[in-house]
């Protein structure tokens, strides 16, 4: 339990810092975060196929591991090596729809908690949510509002698993 709280202590301030500096020149940084996306999808990827290969417990699961690494990293190659302005649409939409699916998983998980912080946490996810709704929906947004929903996505998620590294522990007494 404590890596979990580590890993969200480590991922919230990694996500805060990224979304600080998407934010103070989006455009600027857009080639700059779909590189960085693209070399941590790839290294997650990495360690998600050894996961599937030496930790993970049975057949199906070993496959679902590696597969899952397998597309984590593809990811990252393709927009790693490619031109990054080229894979912005999908290479964010992607990060938008990893970041929903995190808030929603991460609401449900704070809601059974009993601590004084999880109205904060519920509402950061909401605002996660909405943002990348709003990210998602309206594919005409010009590209610099397109990246400033993300990055406040990203602040936004950074926020939320700092507040988790304090609740996780709440989650676990229910």
């Amino acid at each position: 339990m404590r890596k979990e709280r580590l890993k969200f202590l480590a991922q919230g301030i990694l996500l805060f810092i990224l979304g600080l500096l998407f934010i103070s020149n989006p455009i600027r940084q857009g080639s700059l975060f779909l590189m960085l996306i693209g070399i941590v999808l790839t290294f997650i990827g990495i360690v998600i196929i050894i996961d599937g290969i030496i930790l993970t417990q049975g057949l199906k699961y070993k496959l679902l591991r590696i597969v899952e690494g397998i597309l984590f990293s593809g990811f990252g190659v393709v927009f790693f090596l490619r031109n990054p302005a080229r894979g912005a649409a999908l290479m964010i939409s992607f990060v938008v729809i990893m970041m929903i699916v995190l808030a929603v998983v991460n609401t449900i998980a704070v809601f059974k908690s009993n601590h004084n912080v999880k109205w904060l946490a519920i509402f950061l996810n909401i605002l996660v949510i909405w943002f990348g709704f709003q990210s998602l929906l309206d594919p005409q947004l010009a590209v610099a509002i397109f990246y400033w929903t993300v990055s406040f996505q990203l602040i936004f998620t950074g926020i939320n698993h700092i507040v988790m590294y304090f609740i996780i522990p709440d989650l676990f007494d229910v």
